[in-house]
């Protein structure tokens, strides 16, 4: 084997020489000071455009951020995602995000991050963290109403803008946690205004939507669309998974219509008109002699319905609904299904040429299912004398609970929380179950539910006879 040789001095007076003259290269140009002796650096120092300290994003980032949170939720085995369900055997974990609108804690995001949720959780970007209740949820619209427990009352607040305002053009902002990077910020232009039928999370969505090409990720759900005036002007909600750019968001003004039923009831009663409608074209406008294609126009009325009582037609063509203009057909169904049921709104239509308007009672749409809340709701009933002999809380049943967890009557008692390490937990019993037996012992009031779970003793097998969502369901535990 040859033995490895070293560098040769020819070889070293050639590096010598490549060194000086790269020295020589770097001293053309230096400073007196460099000259004198001062530390040579390999950049100069930027002194950027003058009278420019930073971008207007930053103050918007400032003003906003603080109010936007990440929403952590967890789920029963097998209840959370369908991309969740099989990672393990414990409870699944996922993440959103969602921004406070009212000191008193309450919090926007979206449906589809809490639904079938066992616990909800947030964190502010200062690290605080605080467990949150569900209020009221909406799945056509995607929105939920939270609140926070356990704050001071000095949350800092994000303030609602005017979405009808906002212009195609504009520079928005997105914040939110997309894929787990808390505290993310994206800037992007409205892209477009209007959007409708949009698919999320499987679901068509009510409403109109604000395009964005600013980017949303996945955890983006629930975060604010920030204008530049600083206001939230939408909630971001859907992604295109199929192509770059594009965005959406809920215009908060949709919101607005929403947030006192959600706080007040739970969830959002629907209006109904009992019409069929469609779009007009140039040439049928002119035939029902009309200057402009705009409205509605009737083409069948359901008997015994508002429309029906008070005496709409086929062939009337809806101009204008509870003071909205009616541009096409799909601007009705929403302005119909958000007016408070038992209100009166007055219609005003075309009829033969003649302006023409017409006042509608409205009524709640018939056999409308009530959504039931993910986890429990802020405004339960909370009794500090509830046992806990497995880790489980529960408050008595009343008619109004009955009807939000879609129980047949007020028997049993509602499961109002559990401590982490409860057997009843990990047996599968969640928030908002109703448990109707213990045993073979029916429980139709809170004592009957304290009588049954004292003489139980350790290492006992409990069953129990639950409703979840309107259907009876039974679990098995070790005490």
């Amino acid at each position: 084997m040859r033995p490895l040789r070293l560098a040769t001095r020819p070889f070293l007076g050639r590096l010598s020489a490549a060194l000086c003259a790269l020295l020589l290269l770097l001293s053309v140009g230096s400073t007196p000071a460099a000259a004198q002796g001062a530390e040579r650096v390999l950049w100069t120092e930027g002194r950027g455009v003058r009278g420019v300290d930073h971008s207007p994003f930053v103050e918007l980032v400032e003003e906003v951020g603080p109010a936007v949170v990440s929403v952590m939720v967890s789920y029963a085995p097998g209840t959370g995602p369908s991309h969740l369900r099989d990672l393990s055997s414990g409870p699944a974990l996922a993440q959103g995000s969602g921004f406070v609108i009212h000191e008193e804690g309450y919090v926007l995001t979206n449906f589809h991050v809490i639904d079938n949720a066992s616990s909800v959780d947030v964190r502010f970007s200062d690290r605080r963290e605080m467990s949150a209740q569900v209020v009221g949820v909406d799945q056509p619209t995607d929105l939920a109403l939270l609140k926070l427990e356990g704050h001071d009352g000095t949350l800092p607040v994000a303030p609602l803008g005017d979405s009808d305002a906002l212009k195609v053009g504009e520079y928005v902002l997105a914040i939110g946690n997309p894929l787990g990077l808390n505290h993310s910020v994206s800037a992007g232009i409205v892209s477009a205004l209007g959007r409708r039928n949009l698919p999320v999370e499987g679901r068509e969505q009510q409403g109109d939507f604000i395009q964005t090409d600013a980017p949303i990720n996945p955890g983006n759900s629930g975060g604010p669309l920030v204008s530049m005036t600083g206001e939230v002007i939408g909630i971001n909600t859907a992604i295109n998974r199929q192509g770059q750019g594009i965005s959406f968001a809920i215009p908060i003004n949709m919101v607005k219509t929403l947030l006192p039923q959600l706080q007040d009831r739970g969830f959002v009663e629907r209006s109904w008109l009992g019409v069929r409608v469609q779009d007009l074209e140039p040439m049928l406008a002119t035939s029902f002699r009309l200057e402009s294609a705009a409205g509605a126009l009737i083409t069948e009325v359901v008997e015994m319905s508002p429309a029906a009582q008070a005496e709409l037609q086929e062939g009337d063509v809806i101009t204008r609904f509870a003071g909205r203009t009616i541009l096409t057909s799909d601007d009705l169904p929403w302005y119909v299904s958000t007016t408070p049921a038992g209100s009166s709104v007055e219609v005003e239509i075309m009829r033969a040429g003649q302006l023409q308007n017409v006042e509608v009672q409205m009524q709640a749409i018939p056999d409308q299912e009530r959504p039931s809340l993910p986890g429990a709701p802020a405004s339960l009933p909370a009794d500090p004398t509830s046992p806990r002999r497995f880790g489980v809380e529960v408050a008595p049943m009343t008619a109004r609970l009955a009807r939000q967890v879609r129980a047949p009557d007020e028997r049993g008692v509602l499961v109002t929380g559990m401590s982490d390490d409860s057997p009843a937990r990990q047996g599968g019993l969640r928030n908002r179950d109703v448990i109707v037996e213990v045993g073979t012992t029916s429980i139709d009031s809170q004592e009957s539910f304290e009588q049954a779970v004292a003489e139980l003793s350790a290492g006992d097998v409990v069953r129990l006879k639950i409703i979840r969502r309107g259907r009876s369901v039974y679990l098995a535990f070790e005490r």
